[in-house]
This record gives C-alpha cells, structure tokens and sequence, in this order.
C-alpha cells in the first residue's frame, strides 16, 4: 500500500492522500477515515517488527517505509487544507483531526517543528472566540473543539516530538485559547480543556530536564518570567474551577489532576497564598465524599515533586494523614486501597515534615487503622497497609512501641496463613526486616514470638508472648507447608538483620536441633518435631542466601552440608525436600562450598538422591534468576562447571529426573543465552534424526529422551521469558524436533511452540510455514494445537 510497484505510478496511500479534496463530503470522509485506518495498522505493524517506518535499507527482509520523509508533510498539508476550508463540514474535520492524532504516535510523528507549528495554528482557528479568525460554523464549534483539544493533548503527551518544540508552539499559540476553552459551557470542552492545561507543566519539566543535559542555562532571566506567567495563567485557569460546586463530576476530577500538576511542578511560581488556596481546595475535596478518590490519586502527585524545590505541604499534611487513616474503616475495597497507596507516598516524601511531638501521636491512630485491616483474607489489602507501616517506621523511628502494639500481632498471625505468598510476604518480610534493625523490637523476643507461631498454631492455641491473639485470622495453617516455609523465611530475614553475635547463636540452635534429629533417627519425631525439622531445614537454607554461610567461624558450611546430606535418607518426603530446598539456597551465598559438594553427589548416588540434588541445583539456579545472592554475584563462572552434569542426566529413563535437568537447562539459558543455547542446539544435532523404537532401551531411545529434554528446556525458557532476540536465531534448529519419529519428541517440541505462541509469538510467527506446519499436518491428533496457533492470529 506504501510502496511502488514496476507496473504502478502511485501508491495506495499517495492515492488516498490526492482524494482528500473530494468534493463530495461522504466520498471525502470515507477516504480519510480509509487512510488513517491503514496508518493504524501500519504503525502497529512496525511495532510487532513486520515493517521499518525508519529511513535506510531493508535489513533481515524487514520492509522499510520512509513515512517521515516521504509522507508525513504530504499527511499534514493535505489535513491542513480540510481545517481551513470554510466550506468544510464538521465530519470531514473530525476525519482530519483522528487522522492527525493517530499520524502522532507513527515515528517522527507530526513532522518538523514549522509543521507543529502550523498545525497548532489551525487549531487555534478552531478554539478562537473571534469570528475572524474562526473556521468553522458557530453551531458546530463544540464537538470541533472537542476534537481539537484531545488533538493538542495527544501531541503533547506523545513521545515522537521534542519537547521544547511542542512547548514554545503551544505557549505562543494557544495557551490561551485553551484557558479561555476552560469557561465554555460544555463540560466536555472544559475537562478537556483542563486534561490539556495539567499537561502544560509536565511539558516545562522536560524541556528543564533536556536544558540541563545539554548544560544551558535553564535558570535565565526570560526563562524564570516565561515559566511565572505560564503558572499565573494556569492557576487562574484551575482554580474557579477547582474551587466550583455545582459542576460535572469529571470536570472536577480534571481540574484536581491539573491543581495536583500545577503544584506539583510550578509550585515555585505560585505565591505563598495561591499555593495554599490550592491545597485547601485539594483537602476540601479529599474530605468531599463525591471526590475523596480523586483527590487521593492526586496526592502521589504532590508528594513526587521535585526534590530540589520540594513543595511545602505541611499546612494540610496532619490533616489528610488523619484523614486517609479515618478512610481505612470504610467498607469500600477501592476507598481503603486508594487510600493506602496515598498513604504510603505521602509518608514517604513528606512524613518527617510533621510537627515534632505530634509525630507519635499522629503516627499511632494511624498505625492502629493499619493493623486492623493486616488479614490473610485479603492479601492485596495487607501488602499495601504493611508498606505504609514500613514507611511509618522509617521516617519516624520513634513509632517504633505504636508499630509493635498495633501492626506486629496481626503481622505474625500472617506469618503461618497458609496463603501468605507475593507481594504481600515480601511486604512482610521487610517489615521484620525493618523492625529489627530499627530497634524498634528486641530481636530475642521477636524470633521467639516467630518459633511459637508453629506450636501455638498446630496446638490450635492463638495467642504468643507479643499480644497475637488481640488479632485473628481467616485461617491458622500453622502445620501447612506453605506455612512453614513463609515461618521459616521470617525467621531467615530477621536473623540476617541482626547482629553477628545473634545470628551466630541462632545458627548455633539451628545446626544443634538438626544433629538432634538425626540422631533420633532423620525425622524428628511425629507431630511438632517433623514441623520444628522442617521448619529448622528451610530456615538454615533461607539464611544461607543472604549471609555467606562459609564466612562463619566452626566450620557452620560443612556441618550443614553434611546435615542437608543426612536429610536425604530420611523416611519423610517433607524432610527430604526440605533438606534439598536448604541446600539450594544455602549454596548462594557460599557456592565455593556446596556446589562442589553437590555435583559430586550426582555422580556417585543412587536414582533418588539424584532427582533431590538436581532439585537444589535447581533452587540454585532460580535464585539467581530471580535476584541473586547476598553478594550480587552472578552464575556465569559456574555454568561450565554444571552443564556436563546436566548433560549426562539429560537422557535418563526416569522422567522426574529429566524434567528437572529440563527446568535447570531452561533457568540457565534465561540466565547465560550465549553459553546455553549453543549446547542445546548441539544436543539436538547430535541425537536427533534418530530411528528409534519405542521398546528400545539402546543409544537410539537414549537420543530420543535427550531431545525430549531440550525440548522441554526451551518451553521452560520461553515461559520464563528469556531473551527473544538472542532465542530466535536457534528456533529453527529447535523445530526440527517436531519431525522426530518418537512421539514423545513430537509432544514436548509442540508444547514448545504452544510456550512460544502464548509468551513469545514472534518467535515462531517468521517460521510457521516452512517449520511448524508441514509437521502439524503430519500428526492426527494436534487439532487443539493448530486452533490455539490460529486463534493467535498465524
């Protein structure tokens, strides 16, 4: 549609263009709305990689369209001329309008800055109260301004023009037709109007930012008189409208987002009176059931000024903390997450600003609300109120006895909910954390009170030395697994936090229960001892993430390594997988110790004990996809160590064991694509292509199951979103085993694809017809396979 053919003069879309000055209306419409549907599919095109709308040749067989320099003026002349014509009917501007907004978002967008320029002119015409310079008819202005505004706020919201263009256009240009627009009659003008003027400042923030790069003088004379009167015309613009009643709900919610914005950037301009008119009207509006949600979405913008000149709240600071905290009580699910989030910025970025002594107090109604809502039955909820709690403790230490009475008892009945996962353990986890290295708990009492909560729970008991039973809980679940392990990771993060001589005891009692253990057998017992054995497996593991086990003194890395060995023997498949868990995780922070010891151990153990190794190497491996150790180290230097052993498992004949070679291949490759991907597809080289039978137990069916493995490998790597880019050069190779004859192959490479196509599907989307398909025809039963490529748009 874009380009010349050998047998063309034109192109669809230079045709298309030429039409634009049809004579008759419905013709003229329909060609340009036809035109700017062609360029929404072309843009989106070029984002999913199909085309190049950037100038230079075609690289990779990827088209490339040069739309900014051969079509863009061509656009933006021909939209010009629908906008002046007098004559023109409202829809064909509406045409011209759409087209111009979706022309913004395309690379290089409107074009160069006389175009931008231009264009703001025309629609200066549109929004202009004199009839002379208007161009259109008075009973069509509304909908046409309408239009134009959302236009202005699309080019300046859009990243494809420079800022400091867009700015000195709309300054000179239109900023004032569009205050004028906030005193017209429809509120669909107005809030628009308004949408356009909140991004005004936004709009001096960046050219700032980009003066500052280029280290000019941002600070000059005209500069400081230019950004005063843009701030003088905004708040006389804002603030009737803030200050209003009577008025539609979304014009309300504009001008507080524009109030918000104002102050949030220009506040340096306003004076001392007119920055505390503006924020009255905003605790006004918090207080205003009708809009308190609007008015608490526009505090993060207050509270996220800029620090050099950080906007001075503490007039209305006590009262809208009071204020969120008392919105905490409502039944309203969206009130109380609205008002969370404020919250926490708002303590965050102006806490320490309360007046002194009242800080206590203040803070303790607050922390008192917060607790009352930390239930597992809504972990969402209990994530957000634990990180305002957090912010609390920070910007005011001495809060730390209102934070031990009101939020920690409901924060350790969390720590055995069974439902306890994400967001919301994280939250709790720094919770603890921040407790215990603010003082604001004696470390002993706390890691007590985390011990009782298995007992006390499992013995059906509520209550502990901290005062849990004032809180309750939809379940307790102390003797879950999921219990446990959050318990033991509590236990881990308040251990690393303390002092040496705390956590050298603590690792102490840890090391002495588990020889007990062992001693008694390798189970501990029945009932609460196999809880405790569990519980004291998993929290030696999580410590040894974050603290370098091998540092300690008398030998602690060797001891537990023995110990998490021992485990592997014992009767209890709880034990055992919690032992291999630990000794994962504990290899993190001294992998010069345990991996060694654990890639031995593949190599001279039975069957079992090596699907329990290759399960710690795995948790290795995803600890460091997943963030890394305590020393931010990463896994790159081991990679040549553990891929031989991953290799000589890869075609074992138990498929628990494969799988989990499959899971540490594909955590691998997300971590070192450059290392893996080259083993994986020599892997498919060398065993695939094989003739195999089924009842086979030779090379051939051991060539088979190796491939089964990589297959797995790459589906596990998509699905955990390794790189596409260094992925795709090797998705040919890898395909090929959708042709092997073993149907397990044939299975595994098409849930590869199935990976591919619901994560990645760029990946296979170049390689359906020549890879994918022929091998989908040939197999009866992959219906369900080719209706999920299809619904997917292959």
């Amino acid at each position: 549609s874009w380009r010349k053919d050998q047998s063309m003069k034109t192109t669809v879309a230079g045709a298309l263009v030429k039409r634009f000055k049809e004579r008759e209306e419905n013709c003229r419409v329909a060609v340009i709305d036809c035109f700017t549907r062609l360029l929404a599919m072309t843009v989106a095109a070029a984002k999913n990689g199909m085309i190049s709308l950037e100038s230079g040749e075609e690289e990779s067989g990827v088209p490339v369209i040069d739309l900014r320099s051969k079509y863009v003026p061509a656009i933006v002349k021909a939209c010009e001329k629908q906008l002046e014509a007098k004559k023109g009917g409202e829809r064909t501007k509406t045409s011209a309008l759409a087209l111009l907004s979706t022309l913004c978002v395309a690379p290089g967008g409107i074009g160069e800055p006389t175009q931008i320029e231009s264009v703001f002119a025309h629609i200066h015409s549109i929004l202009s109260p004199d009839p002379k310079h208007r161009t259109i008819s008075t009973g069509l202005t509304k909908s046409i301004k309408l239009d134009a505004l959302c236009l202005v706020r699309i080019m300046m919201t859009c990243d494809q023009h420079d800022a400091s263009c867009i700015k000195h256009a709309f300054l000179s240009t239109l900023l004032g037709e569009v205050c004028n627009a906030v005193q017209e009659d429809w509120y669909k003008v107005i809030a628009e109007a308004l949408r356009v003027l909140a991004e005004v400042p936004s709009l001096l923030l960046l050219e700032k930012e980009w003066k500052a790069q280029q280290m000019t003088d941002e600070d000059s004379p005209n500069n400081t008189e230019e950004t005063n009167q843009v701030a003088k015309a905004l708040y006389d613009a804002i603030e009737p409208r803030l200050a209003a009643h009577d008025l539609d709900q979304e014009i309300k919610e504009c001008a507080l987002v524009a109030s918000a914005q104002l102050l949030s950037v220009l506040h340096p301009s306003l004076s001392t009176e007119q920055q505390h008119r503006l924020l009255s009207l905003l605790l006004e509006r918090l207080k205003n059931e009708t809009t308190r949600i609007a008015a608490m979405k526009t505090l993060p913008i207050l509270a996220s000024s800029s620090k050099s000149s950080r906007l001075d709240v503490s007039p209305i600071l006590s009262n809208v903390v009071s204020e969120l905290a008392s919105l905490l009580r409502q039944q309203s699910r969206g009130v109380k997450q609205s008002a969370l989030e404020s919250l926490d910025m708002v303590i965050q970025c102006h806490g320490q600003d309360c007046g002194g002594d009242q800080d206590v107090e203040l803070y303790d109604g607050v922390l008192r609300e917060l607790g009352m809502i930390i239930v597992d039955s809504d972990l969402h909820i209990s994530h957000l109120s634990l990180r305002a709690s957090i912010s609390v403790l920070k910007v005011c230490p001495s809060s730390g006895p209102s934070v031990k009475k009101h939020v920690l008892p409901p924060a350790l009945v969390l720590s055995t909910s069974p439902l306890l996962q994400d967001l919301a353990l994280e939250s709790l986890l720094s919770l603890l954390e921040q407790l215990v290295v603010s003082d604001a708990v004696d470390f002993h009492e706390l890691l007590t009170s985390l011990q009782g909560r298995l007992t006390n729970d499992i013995g059906g008991n509520s209550t502990s030395g901290m005062g849990v039973g004032t809180s309750t809980s939809s379940s307790s679940g102390g003797g879950s697994k999921q219990a446990v392990s959050n318990l033991a990771r509590c236990i881990a993060v308040i251990t690393a936090a303390t002092t040496p001589s705390n956590r050298d005891k603590v690792v102490e009692n840890l090391i002495s229960s588990l020889q007990s253990a062992i001693a008694a057998g390798g189970d501990g017992g029945v009932g609460v001892s196999a809880q405790e054995v569990q519980l004291a497996l998993l929290a030696s593991g999580d410590l040894g993430r974050k603290v370098n086990l091998a540092a300690m003194a008398g030998g602690v890395a060797p001891n537990l390594l023995h110990i998490y060995l021992s485990f592997f023997d014992a009767s209890s498949e709880d034990a055992k997988h919690a032992a291999a868990y630990a000794l994962g995780r504990a290899s993190v922070g001294a992998m010069d110790v345990f991996l060694p010891a654990i890639l031995n151990a593949l190599e001279q153990n039975s069957q079992k004990k090596q699907y329990l190794l290759l399960s710690a190497l795995r948790e290795l491996i995803h600890c460091y996809q997943t963030g890394g150790g305590a020393d931010g180290g990463d896994i790159s230097s081991s990679v040549p160590l553990i891929l031989p052993h991953l290799v000589s498992h890869c075609s074992d004949k138990e498929e628990g064991v494969r799988t989990m070679v499959a899971e540490c291949m594909g955590s691998l490759t997300c971590l070192e694509p450059g290392v893996m991907l080259p083993h994986l597809q020599e892997l498919v080289a060398t065993h695939g292509g094989k003739d195999v039978d089924d009842n086979e137990e030779g090379g051939g069916r051991k060539d088979a199951l190796s491939c089964w493995t990589v297959a797995t490998a790459i589906k596990f790597a998509i699905a955990a979103h390794a790189d596409p880019s260094k992925l795709a050069g090797f998705m040919p190779s890898f395909l090929r085993l959708l042709s092997e004859r073993d149907l397990s192959v044939r299975n595994a490479a098409l849930l590869m694809v199935y990976s591919s196509v619901h994560h990645t599907p760029q990946l296979v989307a170049g390689l359906m017809q020549e890879h994918i398909l022929p091998s989908l025809h040939e197999v009866s039963c992959c219906g369900c396979v080719v209706g999920i490529l299809l619904g997917n748009g292959f």
